[in-house]
């Protein structure tokens, strides 16, 4: 096929770049689905490389072992999406950054690996949503308004190497957050976890969280169906860290040691807030479990 294939938006990206307010007019250019290199125009259908340095083209991979050797620096602007939803997309072999101004990256299936690129720049224009997949991110990921949107949900999973930084609100409902460190340090930002799970590695000593409390934490949401998972810990370690009293964990903006369900499971901690249980058959009340571990009454 000689020609190259062009549409306005791709196709289960759709709905995600819907929600996300995004609309673009790239044109859609489509990996060939073997396994080579991005920078080989005879992988692509139509025989070159999408243009989205200029805005007017955007990248589809649904499949096949991409990897990207830059000669240097991939420009994704102006509206252009690079968007994985099969097979993988890897940077290899250089430092070169990856350069989004008024770009998106779309990971709804596959896997994305930011790789040896040394950064990723963003602006307020551009956007970055994990709805299904995976995407990996090298180094430290910082969260602000003035670095685009971020959109984690459904099955998607976010595998951040070392710090995740919430300088702004960060609003999670759904996917995985996985991080070796979340710190508060460097802003006033905070997220509030509705829904998906948080996983936290533990580095330099901090057992997954630095900086929080004063407004700073992971808050859940009255009916929150998320959960918190610190990997290689134990109930004792949470104890003594405190988290559930000093603000770092919190629920509906307040501290409230008791609202919080914990347990120790796959060789970690999981903090979530329980779900209600019914025990009566003619109307009794409902009870949950506390961090205290008594069964409490409910009027």
């Amino acid at each position: 096929m000689n020609t190259r294939i062009m549409k306005q938006v791709a196709f289960g990206g759709m709905a995600a770049l819907l929600s996300l307010g995004m609309t673009s007019r790239a044109a859609l250019v489509e990996w060939g689905g073997v396994d080579g290199e991005y920078t080989d125009g005879a992988n692509w259908v139509g025989g070159s490389l999408p243009d989205m340095a200029s805005g007017t083209e955007s990248a589809l991979i649904s499949g096949g072992n991409i990897t990207y050797t830059p000669g240097g620096d991939l420009a994704i602007h102006g509206g252009s999406t690079l968007q994985v939803s099969g097979g993988s997309w890897t940077q290899v072999g250089s430092v070169a950054w990856i350069q989004m101004a008024g770009g998106n990256l779309l990971v709804d299936g596959g896997v994305f690996n930011q790789g040896t690129s040394g950064n990723i720049v963003r602006d307020a224009s551009s956007s970055i949503s994990v709805t299904g997949g995976v995407a990996n991110f090298s180094g430290n990921f910082l969260y602000e308004a003035a670095q685009g949107s971020l959109t984690l949900g459904g099955n998607g999973v976010m595998n951040v190497a070392n710090e995740f930084k919430p300088i702004d609100l960060f609003a999670m409902s759904g996917g995985t957050l996985t991080a070796n460190l979340i710190s508060f340090a460097d802003g006033a930002g905070y997220i509030t976890l509705s829904g998906g799970r948080i996983e936290v590695n533990g580095a330099g000593g901090f057992s997954g969280f630095y900086g929080g409390g004063g407004g700073k934490s992971i808050d859940f949401t009255p009916d929150s169906s998320g959960e918190l998972f610190f990997a290689s810990y134990t109930l004792e370690d949470l104890a003594a860290d405190g988290f559930l009293n000093n603000g770092t964990i919190t629920l509906n903006g307040g501290v409230d040691a008791s609202a919080f369900d914990v347990s120790e499971m796959d060789g970690g901690v999981l903090v979530a807030i329980p779900e209600p249980t019914v025990i009566s058959l003619i109307g009794g009340p409902v009870l949950h479990c506390c961090w205290c571990g008594a069964w409490p009454w409910v009027n």
